[in-house]
């Protein structure tokens, strides 16, 4: 009997070696080396939990036989349960029977029926070097011969440190740390996050916050109005990640069919609908290995939201006309401008869907927040229309000043469009406080909108005298803020821009689907050329 374990170990060891140094997917990996296990030595119910730095828990990274729903509830403090006291020790621990241990919390639900099937739990910290990383978890079941804990404390010990191993090989594998043994400073500077333009104390935390979500494999949620550069901030955390070299995939949920949908997301297999004629990989394969950019994601229907959480949960999913089950490796990051708290509320969002995506959550501060990040925005956009425009325009001190007056409740977007719109109504090459025309009351759409909606974003005090005073005369000029002011502006846009709707809603700092709404509640009629 002897000879038979030795052999069984032996074989174990090697099966596990090999399936850690020659899979690219490390879940797939890890999830396999328990699998094998339970199949050689009848290890069961083995888990393997790492420490997220993001969040200062050990979640589950792998257990083969809970589902993805017992597996969100593991998450455990440091110190917390046995598993976390495991962690928090760096020493292995054996418990006889399990259904008699008070720190063993069961917060999963997948240990049943102890009283009737008692078993053993061995777990073992996962090192490398002295870094504990996370645990191994594995069951014994009781009555199957005498036990051997410390033969199954040995074998685990030499896994776990092949794991390990393998969990540190990947962290080294990132870009920005292959120069280094040891995990670098976190930083926030321009050249670290080469896309993104601000140096504010606000935006400074949130790259902080970016750099150290990067590296783990969490789901990243981006809050945020529209126009503070959630896409930007979603690349950041691409490029900072050790998925840098693999596909980054954007696509815009309130941009999608409802017909459409699940074959845009997961593709389609040939003949699969009338006009399918040839198989087309969906966004969850193209971004295989990388990462999944969802943005505006409070604008999916029920429907697809339900069609996206199984896909978020298991990482698998079927083609549209598909029979095979296709796995994927893609780390997400979703985008909202929505209050999805009060959809939720209101039954417009599934609250199992809002609790998948907002692991970590990253909140994008406006632009009238950190004024100090206007300058430096305005000077990156000039050049990049100089180049559109083929001129040479520079800002003079005076610009900047109207910029730094403007609420821009539409955010870095309206800043933009301002800059065009003041750059290509000019011949000179410097702007100056005159090529601004809301600054002398003139037809600025995107400003009379904004001047429209200030007072809900800035009521007036309770204190206001009921009666205003006679207006001067340069304050007659301009009209009182109401809705025929706003149902002008929009007419003016949509005239301007050829009554093409896209056109318009930039020219008024605003998304197509808010202007929409304001074509069909001012009954604008939209011409047709």
């Amino acid at each position: 009997m002897e000879p038979r374990r030795a052999d069984l170990e032996t074989e174990t060891l090697y099966e596990v070696a090999k399936v850690l140094s020659l899979s690219t997917d490390l879940n797939k990996a890890f999830t396999s080396a328990l699998n094998l296990l339970g199949l050689y030595l009848g290890m069961e119910n083995g888990t393997l939990s790492l420490f997220d730095p993001v969040t200062g828990e050990v979640f589950i990274e792998a257990a083969p036989e809970m589902v993805d729903a017992e597996r969100i509830l593991g998450r455990l403090r440091p110190g917390e349960g046995v598993v976390g006291r495991i962690f928090a020790t760096g020493l292995p621990v054996v418990i006889p029977d399990i259904g008699q241990e008070p720190l063993f919390l069961n917060r999963t639900g997948s240990w049943r029926d102890l009283e009737r099937s008692p078993r053993a739990f061995i777990g073992v910290p996962v090192q490398d070097g002295r870094a504990v990383l996370g645990v191994l978890t594995v069951d014994r079941p009781r009555g199957r011969g005498p036990p051997e804990f410390g033969r199954d404390v040995r074998l685990l010990t030499v896994i776990s440190h092949l794991i390990g191993a393998r969990v540190r090989l990947m962290q080294l594998e990132s870009p920005h740390r292959r120069a280094a043994h040891d995990l670098p400073p976190v930083t926030a500077d321009a050249e670290r996050f080469p896309g993104v333009v601000g140096q504010s104390a606000r935006m400074r935390e949130v790259l902080a916050l970016v750099a150290r979500v990067a590296q783990s494999r969490a789901t990243v949620f981006l809050r945020g109005e529209s126009g503070t550069g959630k896409e930007v901030i979603a690349r950041a955390v691409h490029d900072a990640s050790p998925r840098a070299g693999r596909p980054f995939v954007a696509i815009n949920c309130a941009a999608l069919p409802e017909t459409l949908i699940e074959s845009v997301l997961f593709g389609h297999e040939k003949g699969a609908f009338t006009g399918a004629s040839a198989t087309h990989a969906g966004k969850f394969e193209q971004a295989d290995g990388g990462t999944l950019f969802l943005d505006e994601v409070g604008e999916l229907s029920q429907a697809a939201q339900a069609k996206l959480l199984r896909a978020l949960q298991e990482r698998q999913f079927e083609r549209v006309g598909g029979r095979r089950t296709l796995t994927v490796d893609v780390r997400v990051v979703a985008a909202t401008n929505r209050d999805l708290e009060e959809m939720v509320r209101g039954g417009a969002f599934r609250l199992d869907l809002y609790h998948r995506l907002s692991v970590v959550t990253i909140s994008l501060p406006p632009l009238r927040e950190r004024p100090e990040d206007v300058p430096a925005l305005a000077d990156h956009f000039l050049r990049q229309l100089n180049l559109e425009h083929g001129r040479q325009v520079q800002l003079a001190p005076e610009a900047l000043d109207v910029l730094g007056e403007c609420r821009l409740t539409g955010n870095a977007r309206q800043l933009r469009n301002c800059l065009e719109r003041a750059l290509v109504g000019t011949e000179r090459d410097r702007l100056g406080r005159g090529d601004f025309p809301c600054v002398l009351g003139g037809v600025h759409t995107a400003c009379l909108l904004e001047r429209v909606s200030a007072p809900a974003l800035a009521p007036a005090p309770a204190s206001a005298p009921a009666a205003p005073p006679s207006p001067s005369p340069a304050a007659a000029q301009v009209p009182d803020p109401g809705p025929a002011d706003e149902r002008a502006a929009v007419v003016a846009a949509l005239e301007r821009s050829g009554w093409v709707q896209a056109k318009a809603a930039r020219l008024l700092g605003l998304t197509v689907r808010q202007l929409g709404y304001r074509v069909r509640k001012y009954g604008i009629a939209l011409e047709r050329f």
